[in-house]
């Protein structure tokens, strides 16, 4: 009898142990941390659209730098000679041509022993002298585009006030390398001498 009571509280102790290492389940469960709650959808921003006058003053850009664009292809493709002669008249109406200074009285040229000479006489027509003038002669391929310019001097470095000055320039060994040239002139300082057109005679290779 003794041994048989022995059994049956060793056998109630285990239950009790048993019982008691279980957790009930009517406690309340601890609070997750932040790193272990449940993975969501990604969360949807609001992003303001820029107001529409940007996207206007965008869009005038683009069609401003599209015009551009378009006129320096414009100006690429023209002659030399009718840039220069939109460039003069921009000027004039701007009001940016000063006096002029000479009168262009004579530009020829002349093919002689394979080679070909340019020659032009210019008049002081100021009422100063004019010291260091130059004649800057273009040379223009077949399709118009420039081919180079060149710097003449004068036969006289100062031109009294109705005195008259001339140039002289020589391409040797010509055989058609350019269709037309044209003539400007420039004081050495760089400035451009504005002139009165009085030529007599021109002719072109």
């Amino acid at each position: 009898m003794k041994k048989e009571k022995e059994h049956l509280f060793l056998l109630n102790l285990d239950k009790t142990e048993g019982r008691s290492n279980q957790e009930p389940s009517n406690l309340p469960q601890p609070a997750l941390a932040a790193s272990e709650q449940p993975a969501r959808g990604p969360a949807l921003e609001l992003v303001e659209k820029p107001p529409r006058a940007v996207w206007d003053f965008f869009r005038a850009l683009l069609i401003i730098l599209s015009i551009v664009v378009a006129a320096g292809f414009l100006l690429i493709l023209l002659p030399q000679a009718t840039v220069d002669k939109m460039t003069q008249d921009l000027r004039a109406r701007r009001g940016e041509v000063h006096q002029e200074k000479i009168a262009f009285l004579y530009l020829g040229d002349e093919t002689k022993d394979s080679n070909f000479h340019i020659r032009g006489v210019v008049r002081n027509i100021a009422n100063e002298n004019l010291e260091k003038l130059d004649a800057a002669v273009r040379t223009y391929s077949y399709d118009g585009t420039i081919l180079e310019t060149t710097l003449v001097r004068m036969n006289k470095e100062m031109i009294a006030p109705d005195e008259t000055a001339q140039f002289d320039l020589v391409y040797p060994n010509y055989q058609s390398q350019f269709k037309s040239y044209s003539v400007e002139f420039k004081f050495r300082d760089g400035d451009v001498a504005p002139y009165k057109d009085m030529r007599t005679a021109r002719t072109s290779p």
